[in-house]
């Protein structure tokens, strides 16, 4: 239990590893590491980031959670880990935090989407993740991005200007990126294809969706949630409103730390 002293968050991910610093119910601070092949590496970064934002010294953490893909991995004599929490738990935990009203959490993050539903205490009911062709949906939206030479952010804002439906009818996101291009070559506006690829991305995460009871609010979470046109069409799909978490790519470091009690 948290009594009033300082706990970290570590998500470690695929893409990327995120960390928070929390007392009681005040998030102190954010930090993150792209993961690469260095889970502790990672992990170190990100806590040195958050703790150096928070002007507070590590002697000062009271205990460390961990949780994401790689969350075992996180082993290092100067990281004391007091517990892992699972991603599902710790996306339902997080999400819950942020909007008591909230029931069912859908994160999209840079490898891996999951949409998970709970109860009013945080309690998982329901847990779906994507297909194994699905895999890849955040990584697939950036490499997009890099190609049109954009950010993330203004691949969805061109996508938001879009004027005409162009369809991306591909399985996986390897094929999508490849027409996609070829749009490009054939003199398909940029903000019609941003809107494409937008859209493809929101039907697969749409698809997995179908097999969860959606009801109460639901939160959108992970790096993608912060892109408007992929949450635009995938409540338009899912014909529900949707709210997206403040800082959505750390919503998983901060259920790690309210599961092990960090917001009571």
């Amino acid at each position: 239990m948290n009594n009033g002293k300082v706990l970290a968050g570590i998500d470690a991910g695929h893409v990327s590893t995120k960390a928070v610093l929390m007392k009681g119910q005040e998030v102190l601070g954010y930090g993150i590491s792209a993961t690469g092949f260095d889970v502790v590496g990672a992990a170190l970064t990100a806590l040195g980031n958050v703790l150096e934002q928070a002007g507070i010294s590590a002697l000062d953490v009271a205990g460390i959670v961990t949780t994401g893909i790689y969350r075992d991995a996180v082993k290092d004599p100067s990281i004391e880990v007091v517990v892992t929490v699972p991603e599902y738990a710790a996306d339902a935990r997080g999400a819950l935090f942020l909007n008591r009203n909230s029931r069912t959490v859908i994160d999209i993050g840079g490898n891996v989407h999951k949409a998970v539903h709970y109860d009013e205490h945080g309690d998982l009911l329901d847990v779906i993740q994507n297909d194994k062709c699905a895999d890849g949906l955040g990584l697939f939206y950036t490499s997009m991005a890099k190609a049109l030479v954009l950010t993330e952010q203004e691949l969805s804002e061109l996508a938001l200007k879009s004027t005409r439906d162009v369809s991306v009818a591909i399985q996986c996101a390897l094929s999508a990126e490849s027409e996609a291009i070829d749009l490009l070559c054939q003199g398909i506006d940029i903000t019609d294809v941003a809107n494409a690829v937008s859209r493809f991305l929101s039907e697969r995460v749409a698809a997995m969706c179908t097999y969860l009871p959606l009801t109460g609010e639901i939160v959108v979470v992970g790096g993608l949630a912060k892109a408007t046109a992929v949450v635009k069409h995938l409540s338009a799909l899912l014909e529900k409103e949707l709210s997206v978490a403040d800082h959505p790519e750390y919503v998983g470091a901060i259920g790690a730390v309210t599961s092990y009690g960090g917001a009571r």
